[in-house]
């Protein structure tokens, strides 16, 4: 199995293919099976359907491990803009004082942040509590 990121002028896509041999042509020949957009959450069933089952069982394990990654650089990359983040909200705040409209917007938005802070949080925790149990069972 082979898997390429194709860096279209558009949106970025995934390429998966496969070498058979053809014994017409005496050498191995590339098979593509198809591509999607990176920011899709799953491969495409179009894809998983040409494949057999070892096949599947190698491009399931190849998404599930370049999904994590790229969760991993995505958290990382939010993480060391958080400094600038509370820089622009000094500069902010400094400019909405004068408006109570914007300070409004402000703290709608501030409720989100947290709303979704804390799902975070109750779903790591749940995870975590989760893979205890499992891990707790006795063999």
């Amino acid at each position: 199995m082979q898997f390429r990121l194709l860096e279209n002028k558009g949106t970025p896509k995934w390429e998966i293919s496969r070498w058979t041999y053809s014994p017409e042509k005496k050498r191995a020949i590339k098979e593509t099976l198809g591509s999607f957009p990176c920011y899709y959450s799953m491969v495409s069933r179009d894809i998983l359907d040409k494949c057999t089952t070892q096949e599947k069982a190698e491009v399931l394990e190849w998404w599930r491990v370049t999904s994590e990654a790229v969760n991993r650089e995505r958290v990382r990359s939010q993480v060391t803009k958080l400094p600038v983040i509370f820089k622009d909200l000094e500069t902010l705040l400094d400019v909405i004082q004068d408006n109570p409209e914007d300070l409004a917007e402000l703290k709608n938005h501030a409720y989100a942040l947290k709303e979704a802070v804390s799902k975070v949080v109750r779903r790591k925790s749940r995870q975590q509590k989760n893979q205890e149990a499992v891990n707790s069972v006795p063999a």
